[in-house]
């Protein structure tokens, strides 16, 4: 919650102190635009995730609101991007491991996890003037993940998974940067 929830606000507050000043070359008029990300886990359920869900819906909460409040007093759009399974990501690395990867797309109606490129894109469309009348929308980029039933993985696999994955995590160096962020 502090680092998804709490950190998600505070940006955005340290964001409309700049933007309501006008922002680079925009004078005294007010104006801009502010993307949140969260996440899918808090449409559906998945084991284990309760804080992660918690806070994503958090920020999707926060979205909408600041979309209404900013919108009407300084004509400032607030969206957010809500990826599904993203390739290459740290996320995926760390909470889907292959194990889990493999057999997920099994699932997938598109028969592959997204590219960071989608979500860029996503990005793209929502900050330009293409997304000009969008504001306190999440848009949820998932390849159509739940156009199906869902196909949840069994506890018990997930519970297996997790370990191992807590036990590599264990086993890494200590003080040796595992991520890009």
């Amino acid at each position: 919650m502090d680092i998804d929830f709490v950190g998600t606000f505070t940006m955005c507050y340290e964001a409309l102190k700049y933007l309501r000043k006008g922002g680079p070359g925009r004078g005294s008029s007010s104006g801009g635009t502010i993307l949140n990300i969260s996440a899918t886990l808090h449409y559906t359920a998945s084991w284990y995730q309760i804080h992660v869900s918690a806070a994503k819906i958090a920020i999707d909460s926060v979205t909408r609101n600041l979309a209404l409040e900013w919108g009407i007093d300084y004509d400032i759009r607030v969206n957010g991007i809500a990826p599904g399974p993203i390739s290459g990501t740290p996320c995926m690395s760390k909470l889907a491991p292959d194990e889990i990867d493999n057999k997920a797309r099994e699932y997938m109606p598109l028969y592959k996890l997204g590219d960071k490129w989608d979500i860029a894109m996503a990005a793209l469309y929502l900050a330009c003037d293409s997304g000009k009348y969008v504001n306190g929308t999440t848009l949820i980029v998932y390849g159509g993940l739940w156009l199906s039933r869902p196909h949840h993985l069994p506890k018990e696999a997930v519970k297996q998974l997790s370990r191992a994955v807590e036990k590599r995590s264990r086993a890494a160096p200590v003080g040796v940067p595992t991520s890009k962020l």
